[in-house]
């Protein structure tokens, strides 16, 4: 238990899938084994199905717990935001909660942005995550301007995502036994050889992300 309580550490193994060799979505081998197909991680987004089949996030709800902190761990220092986090969730009632830094336009980090529906329709607003390479042709399309700079702040007006997340936990049991029961939405970022962007760099794959 790594120094923890017993039973204080619980460890969900993730699995790996297919890699794509081409746009035409071709699997690509393993160079050390041609019999074999080269994986890789499918992407944090797992987490969530994981939580649900492996039973840990019903466990925790049962076992008195009311919010779960989830946080990737290249981002260790994030986690001087848990106390004010759960702080302000708790006050506030919120299901939901996440942890935002201040972020150059055009840098390559996810941003969080409000979309709101074309429609006028409030209720189908959503506050979410833009993944940086999305967010400059969104931006151009919506509103003809890319990813700047305030003049006023220096930074973008949407701000870096930190892929920290804070969750009501009975809430998100709920959502876990949903139709969609904790998976994830898939999507590719291939890394192209040329402008062309006909011949990938190396084999890419589907991913998800936990946000």
């Amino acid at each position: 238990d790594f120094g923890a309580a017993p039973g204080q550490v619980t460890i969900i193994m993730q699995e790996k899938v297919a890699a794509l060799a081409d746009g035409n979505a071709a699997l690509a081998l393993d160079p050390d084994d041609r019999w074999s197909l080269l994986t890789k991680p499918h992407g944090h987004g797992d987490i969530h199905s994981l939580m649900k089949t492996s039973g840990t996030a019903e466990k925790w709800l049962k076992d008195g717990k009311e919010h779960v902190f989830f946080f990737q761990d290249t981002n260790p220092l994030v986690l001087h935001t848990v106390l004010p986090t759960l702080g302000v969730s708790v006050s506030k009632r919120f299901s939901m909660n996440t942890v935002c830094v201040p972020r150059r336009g055009g840098e390559a980090a996810g941003a969080i942005t409000k979309l709101a529906a074309t429609d006028g329709d409030a209720s189908k607003d959503l506050v979410i995550n833009v993944e940086y390479n999305q967010l400059e042709p969104l931006l151009l399309s919506a509103t003809g301007k890319g990813d700047e700079n305030d003049a006023s702040t220096g930074y973008s007006p949407f701000p870096g995502n930190s892929n920290v997340l804070v969750l009501g936990l009975k809430d998100y049991v709920t959502t876990l036994d949903g139709k969609d029961e904790g998976v994830v939405d898939e999507f590719v970022n291939p890394k192209y050889k040329d402008e062309a962007k006909c011949a990938f760099k190396k084999p890419t794959r589907l991913e998800c992300m936990m946000q």
